[in-house]
């Protein structure tokens, strides 16, 4: 019994160090778990600041409030607070609040003073709070979240809905480290870039040595100079024999790790640990080429929702879904959802090689954001493409989905005018943030109103279409108005599958998916949907449920996933 009590002695006191190691270290003091929580429209934010918290409800973050009962309707604002203590060894450190995602509009205010607002429920943001934490006394943590916006037809889920963090920092940091590596097949090289984007908080310049290490691979050095108060790019530039390293392919997903540090005179200040993957995505006429070989991949669009979990996406979710889709239905590509992805995803595609299509949240008529010049989609984008640059199942950015007029009637509509340049100079913008990949919009006007000169065509490498109709007619048409160029079914269904067990494909959509099969220039196909979501848009059950998923809400497999699973197999 002594030994058994020294033993957990030992593991305990190591779990201990570990974690003081990690508040020593830089950096990572975690604000996930209970916070108090109000929801109401009616008190504005002085109130709330004002307000006695232990009076509120308590809330679980990261989550959402409308997988509560209590919540599960309310749309507004959400107030989440919470109290902490710094580290006391943060000091003399830079000390940033991190939220991954807030849904969708949220401000902050630490110690009654407002730190700042974001816009946008997906990615993540920060704030540097080094000179407004307290050290001798609590520091509270004020949050708003107000889901009202909406767009398309999934759930606006509300709230904190990712992680939520203090990071510190020396006053010299490593903001990202973005590789590069592109095979040459004529070559037979690899030609690596690395980017490094440095931030200096001091007040003097920094003169740095930044040291990159790719095990078995390449290692590397830098000098850069950093003026206090600034940032600085800076690229590390190399070429490697093709032979000497193995390429990511969605058969043999093989990833390196980029591990980097910055010191000044042998000091140690930041480090940064990136995995990677050697590959080449491409168009070539109307295919797509990994790594040097034409490719048709399959899919299906898979909508961040779950009755308990809301759309918080926790892991063992994402990999129960992600190895069905990949393993069971045998899908290697889609653009699974409307909005950019969760981390746990990304990193779960790079290690099982399923090949994505992340896009930014602009939807449907008359969306709002569809507007050339647009600020608030370029931020979009460009935080998107910064946090997502490394992973190699990314191979492409769409700009919006489905944009069109509301008049004439379907059938005949169109882009309007500013919907059109908006396509085509994010397009641009997006290109000019990533050269690496390929840029694309998913469309239903194309074989409606749809022509050269109206609809985005000469600047999207491939063409994403929507199929809810006769689809053999729509792609056809589709080839024949904008051709030489790959044709990706990203949504094709037949009206809503019902609900599991018995539920089943229609025999239209089924031939569909058999028929498309035949025509070289139609690189996949992806069924909307793989799961039944919440929604509250037009022509949803009384379920609450839109029952388009080959699975329901809660994974129970319906007949049609049978059918799904038999049909893909055919196309290996």
């Amino acid at each position: 019994m002594k030994r058994i009590f020294f033993l957990l002695f030992i593991i305990f006191s190591f779990w201990n160090c570990q974690n003081e190691k990690e508040y020593i270290l830089g950096n990572k003091f975690p604000l996930n778990g209970t916070w108090q929580f109000l929801a109401s429209n009616e008190v504005d934010a002085k109130e709330v600041l004002a307000e006695d918290f232990s009076k509120w409800d308590t809330i679980q973050v990261p989550g959402n409030w409308d997988t509560r009962e209590r919540y599960s309707e309310y749309v507004g604002k959400g107030y989440y607070q919470k109290t902490f203590t710094p580290p006391a060894n943060w000091k003399n450190k830079q000390i940033r609040l991190k939220f991954d995602a807030v849904y969708e509009t949220a401000k902050v205010w630490l110690n009654g003073n407002l730190l700042g607002e974001h816009v946008g429920g997906y990615l993540p943001f920060d704030f540097n709070i080094t000179d407004k934490v307290d050290f001798k006394n609590e520091n509270k943590i004020v949050v708003m979240a107000d889901n009202t916006y909406k767009r398309g037809a999934w759930w606006a889920w509300g709230g904190i809905s990712r992680d939520v963090s203090l990071l510190a920092n020396n006053d010299v940091r490593i903001v990202y480290q973005h590789i590069t590596s592109e095979p040459n097949f004529e070559t037979n090289k690899v030609n690596f870039s690395i980017k490094y984007k440095i931030e200096n908080n001091g007040e003097n310049e920094a003169s740095l040595k930044v040291n990159a290490k790719i095990k078995g691979v390449h290692s590397d050095t830098l000098g850069i100079l950093v003026k206090g108060h600034s940032t600085t790019i800076s690229t590390i530039k190399f070429e490697k024999e093709l032979s000497d390293v193995k390429l990511w392919h969605f058969n043999t997903p093989n990833l390196y790790e980029l591990k980097s540090s910055i010191s000044i005179n042998k000091e140690e200040l930041d480090t940064a640990s990136d995995k990677f993957g050697i590959r080449k995505f491409e168009v070539k006429g109307e295919q797509f080429f990994l790594n040097n070989e034409a490719v048709r991949m399959n899919g299906v669009n898979r909508v961040h929702d779950h009755p308990a979990y809301g759309n918080t996406e926790p892991y063992h979710l994402i990999k129960q879904d992600m190895l069905d889709i990949k393993y069971n239905l045998g899908c290697n590509f889609s653009r699974l959802m409307h909005a950019p992805l969760s981390k746990n995803i990304l990193k779960l595609c790079d290690s099982i090689g399923f090949l994505l299509v992340e896009e930014i949240p602009v939807w449907g008529e008359n969306d709002p954001q569809s507007i050339p010049n647009n600020p608030q989609t370029k931020l979009w984008m460009k935080d998107m493409i910064e946090r997502d640059f490394n992973h190699p199942s990314v191979v492409a950015w769409s700009v919006g989905n489905e944009l069109r007029t509301t008049e004439p009637k379907w059938g005949e509509q169109h882009l309007t005018k500013d919907q059109y340049n908006y396509v085509n100079e994010m397009i641009d913008y997006t290109g000019s943030l990533d050269k690496t990949r390929l840029k694309t919009y998913v469309s239903n006007t194309s074989y409606q109103g749809g022509e050269i000169g109206k609809e985005p065509y000469e600047k999207v490498d491939f063409l994403c279409v929507n199929s809810y109709g006769h689809a053999i007619k729509i792609i056809e048409k589709v080839h024949k108005r904008f051709p030489n160029k790959p044709i990706f079914v990203s949504e094709i269904g037949q009206g809503q599958i019902g609900p599991a067990p018995n539920a089943v494909l229609k025999n239209d959509l089924v031939n569909f998916l058999r028929d498309l099969k035949a025509f070289p220039y139609v690189t996949g196909v992806s069924i909307w949907s793989y799961n039944d979501y919440r929604s509250n848009y037009k022509g949803t059950p009384e379920s609450g449920f839109r029952e388009w998923g080959i699975v329901d809400e809660r994974r129970n497999k319906k007949e049609a996933y049978n059918q799904l699973k038999e049909v893909y197999n055919e196309w290996q």
